[in-house]
């Protein structure tokens, strides 16, 4: 207060003090024992003057007290507003992060035949597909802008975060559906199987990692258990294989043992030609005869046939045939006698 009469003082101006000292001793009257009175008419210029000084002191200050309040609300504002942009800068951020991740990329290039509900890998592309608002800025002067700057930054936050918590649970929507539809293949492969591989225990080993929910333990025993399905299909086509040619040989071996039989009993021709001739008869190839003066002839397919007395002639006499009906004794000195 020293320092400011001093300057005013020094400037020639009133100070606000002596100011209202001056107009309160105008009001009530010179001292007792003071000099002579001024005129009534300075008195009043003097009041006047002092009152608009008074006035605009106060004017000014107040002017002056609102700029620096103004002025501090500003600077709180644009720090509020900074921490939201930030904040807001940091949502966006996790976002994109969590958009290029190992899992969400993977997650994303799964299709809808190898999840179980297909509805995930929807809902996921959706939920990679939103786009980003863009960054706020606090570059207003006045604080009611910059406080409008802070909630629209705030507000921006709030839903980045939230799109990143949708994505995040997408990603793992698509992973369980996905873990679903291996456990669901596995338990079937491990189902069909039954007796149809080469080693059970790769099946045993299969159950288990069903059993464990274990993906990558899983992918392992469905390898086996393909590997020991194709040894026993390969195994088995080979003995059918070895089978059909031990079947063929065999067969082979019997047909040409049954050939070599037929060969050593051939089979007899035609009869030959027999002449009977006992006195007068005589019997030929073609089936026709003489007895005494009489003679017998029959047809056959070489044609007609005539008697004859050749090599091949035999006595009839020594037929057991006819030695056996012979009852007549006149047979025995070469004459003629019926048979029987």
């Amino acid at each position: 207060m020293a320092d400011m009469k001093e300057n005013n003082m020094n400037d020639g101006v009133p100070s606000l003090d002596e100011t209202a000292a001056e107009a309160v001793r105008l009001s009530v009257g010179p001292r007792p024992g003071a000099g002579p009175e001024k005129p009534r008419k300075d008195r009043r210029r003097i009041i006047i003057g002092a009152a608009a000084v008074a006035v605009a002191v106060l004017v000014a200050g107040g002017v002056c007290a609102h700029r620096a309040y103004e002025s501090h609300q500003a600077s709180v504002a644009r720090d509020a507003c900074e921490s939201a942009v930030a904040d807001q800068a940091k949502a966006v951020k996790a976002y994109k992060t969590l958009l290029g991740s190992d899992a969400t990329v993977a997650a994303l290039k799964k299709d809808a035949k190898s999840v179980k509900d297909a509805k995930t890998v929807d809902t996921l592309k959706r939920a990679a597909a939103v786009r980003l608002p863009a960054m706020v800025k606090c570059d207003a002067s006045k604080a009611a802008d910059l406080d409008a700057a802070a909630a629209k930054a705030a507000r921006t936050s709030r839903t980045v975060k939230a799109d990143a918590k949708l994505l995040k649970t997408a990603v793992k929507a698509v992973e369980t559906s996905k873990l679903d539809k291996t456990v669901a293949d596995a338990n079937a492969l491990y189902k069909a199987t039954d007796g149809k591989v080469a080693d059970d225990k790769t099946r045993q080993d299969l159950d288990k990692a069903v059993k464990a929910r274990d993906a990558e333990a899983i992918a392992k025993a469905v390898k086996a258990v393909n590997d020991s399905k194709t040894a026993k299909e390969k195994a088995d086509a080979e003995a059918r294989a070895k089978a059909e040619q031990e079947a063929a040989a065999q067969a082979a071996a019997a047909q040409q043992a049954q050939q070599s039989q037929q060969r050593s009993y051939p089979s007899s021709g035609s009869g030959s030609n027999r002449s009977y001739s006992s006195g007068g008869w005589s019997a030929g190839s073609g089936g026709s005869g003489s007895t005494g003066g009489q003679s017998y002839s029959g047809s056959s397919s070489s044609g007609s046939s005539t008697p004859s007395n050749g090599s091949d002639d035999y006595d009839i006499t020594q037929d057991p045939f006819f030695n056996q009906h012979t009852t007549n004794s006149s047979c025995a000195s070469g004459g003629f006698c019926p048979i029987g």
